[in-house]
């Protein structure tokens, strides 16, 4: 009986390459995949954080309206016209984004064009004037808060 594990004779100097290669080969598809889905988890976690800045950025602003709408009119004066710049950038990762505001729910939802992983919500609070029910986009260019006394309505442009 002749000893398999001693026998070389029919090793093929081609076939334990074309294995090396087909090894190598996946296990450096295996790590390409997996850091491109690192690198797509780390933009939506970047996404949603800027998303929440700037919602929380807005939601102070129409705090600031309300506030100052309640004072004013409290007083005895009246707002006929009140004007805030929103401040938000074009694009977000690299993204184009919307933001919706939602009088009904009173938030203020944020998510980039064909990723809902990337949908932050941000709550807000008006007690004197209401907020017109809207979706922004950020190609738009730039936007602004407008109160419209006459509706006690702030409306989104």
């Amino acid at each position: 009986m002749k000893n398999l594990y001693q026998d070389d004779r029919a090793v093929s100097i081609a076939v334990g390459f074309i294995l090396t290669f087909t090894i190598t080969i996946l296990t450096f598809t295996a790590i390409m995949q997996s850091s491109y889905f690192m690198t797509e988890q780390t933009e939506e976690n970047v996404m949603r954080e800027e998303f929440e800045i700037h919602g929380n950025n807005i939601a102070l602003q129409l705090t600031e309206m309300d506030t100052m709408i309640y004072v004013v009119n409290n007083t005895g004066g009246d707002v006929e016209e009140m004007r805030l710049e929103m401040l938000l950038p074009l694009t977000i990762a690299n993204e184009y984004y919307s933001v919706e505001f939602s009088n009904s729910t009173s938030v203020i939802i944020f998510e980039s064009k064909g990723r809902a992983q990337t949908r932050s919500e941000v709550p807000y609070n008006l007690e004197h004037a209401s907020i017109e029910s809207k979706t922004i986009n950020s190609a738009a260019g730039d936007h602004y808060l407008l109160y419209n006394s006459t509706a006690n309505l702030i409306e989104i442009y």
